[in-house]
């Protein structure tokens, strides 16, 4: 049978779980390569996934693809792990694969190829040409201008007129300009390779001796060098010819500071990040450097587990525990799981770091079994450098503004001996919400079910989950009182309050609002180091990863909050959360402390982060979870579900749950709730739990359940996804 005569099983981004099937046209044709493919009166972008000699459609009615892109996007290890997380996510293959590829690939194959480009100036382009330029050409002579001054990238020029290429093409046509692939050019200082203590050099050694795949956890205590040992176990690993290793953080703003770090210790290896902040061309650009070998690091967030590395011989976790590293939208997959199957897959050694394990990756470390290698660094790896000394502060009727007695007095003590402190408080705005009180009347977003938040700056009231943005109101609009508060505390506020208590100080606020930028973070470590700042007022931007050396004082405020939370998980997140922002401080030589406000001093997750024991608080929660049968030892999903209209939401929901109860007796269905923030952008929300006590069970009967919702009468009415291993409720 000729090549004519072969099918090609096409992977395309739609949410039906199947693949579809084509005629080749006369170009060459794999496995992997993109390929323009007619879809109903579109086209579209597709992947080759498979290749066969049956259909279940007759070769007369078969289509035949429009074109091929020769570049292989995904070779036979990928499809395989690809293929994995769309069955254990439940997820359709076509949109599995088409979610993990960079946003530049899915346009059009003239694209493909594209990387970005610096433009500059020929001799033929000068000040009297532009002069000369007709005025109706002023968008032209606006790009001239900018490259006549300067070397510009296709990103600035894109950024300056709207119609960029048009004006580019033209100045080509003048010979007026060429250009040349970018590459950034980066100034890489020498450093010194610090000296390893004996727990870091008994880690490094622990992790090397293990032959193919081995999981290993590095229990390590903030400050302890866990940086340090990743580095030098890639040094290790990157001794070997055709080797690269994959770095992954939970978030953004961990990785310029890290890619420095790095950069700096592999002055000769080629290295590329991979996270939203790029560009479409850059990622695009950085993805193939990767797959194609020449980048021998790759530092990214989660989506960069899923990015080809044909000589990958180290994947490395660091801040394990974070739950960035969990999708919650679509393709709802956690990386660090994933990044197992991967090692597996290749038989590969996966370090996982973090001061705060995850109480999974607990587990799987501490049981008997020794699933994965459990390693300690119990000390801080700067020398002098120790723990912070942690204590409660107790929040009562006299504590005015937010801030107690005692933080302020600890924050005068840091000023006067030219030290920094941190004041962390994870919500941002000016206050949570607007209060009337002759009424008790509070805002209240329209879409959601949440509270309008103060943004008083900017003299505006703002909804966190839907973006919803109005002005902010004088008069209550219930009863007309003019008697409208804010309530409670916001970054905005305590920052507010700061400048009011220390004038002469100098105060940065860091949130969401303040870091639009790439270069902030970049921008704030080099502020701090240089001793700009005495005092940071932040969210949980703040609370892990960076490291700031003249930082002495952690002040935490309304610490109490996540008590409240119906989520198991919550005590979990939130030792994990005061641990990491307590961890900021005293990470030189100088003696940190940390003051927690509390109105439940004795609550056991304050009592365990004081003590700075992980092991007893880990070790407790564990034994709580064991007689309730939650995870780690079952294994659950939820199915969300959002309607426009109430009626369908629950029918759709009640429909789902009797059909599962009949598929099984092994697995647990429990009755819809709704979730906390029951309504949101305008959709109500449902939510259905399962559990089941082995994970074959819970996949059993998922596999027979997600095929029935796929088809179901009001799957029209209503937006739905399964959430396997959940951690968010």
């Amino acid at each position: 049978m000729n090549d004519k005569q072969k099918i090609l099983k096409v992977a395309i981004d739609v949410p039906i779980n199947q693949l579809f099937d084509y005629l080749p046209n006369d170009e060459p044709f794999s496995i992997g390569q993109y390929v323009t493919i007619p879809f109903g009166r579109r086209k579209m972008i597709g992947v080759i996934y498979k290749i066969s000699l049956d259909s279940d459609i007759h070769p007369s009615k078969l289509k035949s693809i429009i074109n091929v892109d020769h570049e292989i996007i995904f070779d036979e290890a990928m499809f395989k792990l690809l293929t994995f997380v769309s069955k254990y996510y439940h997820y359709p293959i076509g949109q599995t694969i088409m979610s993990v590829v960079p946003s530049r690939l899915k346009k059009n194959l003239n694209q493909l190829r594209q990387f970005e480009l610096i433009y500059q100036a020929t001799p033929r382009l000068t000040k009297e040409f532009i002069n000369q330029l007709p005025v109706r050409q002023l968008r032209i002579r606006k790009v001239a201008e900018a490259i006549l001054n300067d070397d510009t990238r296709q990103t600035d020029v894109m950024k300056l007129v709207s119609n960029w290429s048009e004006c580019i093409n033209q100045l080509e046509v003048y010979g007026c300009i060429k250009s040349r692939k970018y590459e950034p050019e980066i100034d890489i200082p020498t450093v010194e390779i610090p000296k390893l203590n004996d727990e870091q050099k008994a880690v490094i050694n622990a992790i090397i001796k293990k032959q193919g795949y081995k999981a290993s956890l590095i229990f390590g205590v903030t400050g302890s060098g866990k940086t340090e040992v990743y580095m030098q176990l890639i040094e290790h690993i990157l001794k070997e010819s055709k080797s690269q290793a994959l770095i992954l953080v939970p978030e953004i703003n961990l990785t310029p500071q890290l890619e420095n770090r790095f950069r700096m210790r592999f002055p000769n290896k080629k290295l590329v990040s991979l996270h939203s902040h790029l560009t479409d061309i850059e990622r695009l650009d950085n993805w193939r450097k990767a797959k194609s070998g020449e980048a021998v690091i790759v530092i990214g967030t989660r989506l960069a587990i899923f990015t080809p590395m044909p000589f990958l011989k180290i994947i490395i976790i660091d801040e394990e525990h974070d739950m960035s590293f969990k999708q919650q939208d679509g393709l709802r997959y956690h990386a660090r799981d994933v990044a197992m199957v991967r090692a597996k897959n290749i038989n590969i050694p996966i370090v996982l770091g973090t001061a705060t394990p995850s109480l999974e990756s607990w587990h799987n470390a501490t049981r008997v079994d020794n699933k994965y290698n459990f390693l300690k660094l119990s000390y801080r790896a700067v020398k002098n450098a120790s723990l912070p000394e942690i204590q409660t502060v107790l929040v009562n009727d006299k504590t005015k503004n937010g801030i107690s007695r005692l933080l302020v007095d600890a924050i005068n003590n840091r000023l006067k001996r030219k030290e920094q402190s941190l004041i962390f408080i994870n919500r941002r705005g000016f206050a949570p919400t607007l209060f009337c009180s002759s009424c008790s009347w509070v805002s209240e977003c329209k879409r959601c079910s949440s509270k309008l938040v103060v943004h008083r700056k900017t003299s505006r009231l703002k909804c966190h989950h839907c973006g919803h943005d109005q002005n902010m109101i004088n008069q209550c609009p219930n009863c007309n009182s003019m008697d409208l508060r804010p309530l409670g505390s916001g970054t905005q506020k305590i920052e507010e309050v700061l400048n009011g208590l220390f004038p002469e100080a100098s105060i940065l606020r860091v949130d969401r609002d303040t870091t639009r930028s790439k270069k902030s973070l970049t921008l704030l470590h080099d502020r701090m180091n240089n001793r700009e700042i005495d005092i940071l007022v932040g969210t949980q931007m703040l609370a892990k990863g960076h490291d700031f050396p003249f930082l002495t004082l952690v002040g935490i405020l309304d610490a109490d909050n996540a008590l409240y939370s119906p989520d198991y998980r919550s005590s979990e997140k939130l030792f994990s959360q005061l641990m990491q922002v307590s961890g900021r401080a005293g990470r030189s030589n100088i003696k940190g402390e940390v003051l927690i406000q509390t109105a439940f001093p004795n609550n056991p997750v304050f009592e365990g982060v004081k003590n700075n024991n992980y092991e007893i608080f880990a070790r407790t929660l564990l034994q709580e979870r064991e007689q309730m049968g939650l995870p780690p030892f079952s294994f659950t999903a939820i199915l969300r579900v959002e309607s426009k209209q109430l009626k369908y939401g629950e029918q759709f929901v009640n429909d789902a749950a009797k059909y599962a109860e009949s598929l099984s007796n092994k697995v647990v269905i429990y009755d819809l709730v709704r979730p906390s923030i029951e309504k949101l952008k305008g959709y109500e929300r449902f939510q259905l739990y399962i559990q089941a006590n082995t994970r074959k069970d819970l996949q059993n009967l998922l596999r027979k359940w997600v095929a029935y919702l796929r088809q179901c009468p009001l799957v029209n009415r209503v937006k739905w996804s399964v959430d396997v291993d959940p951690i968010e409720f």
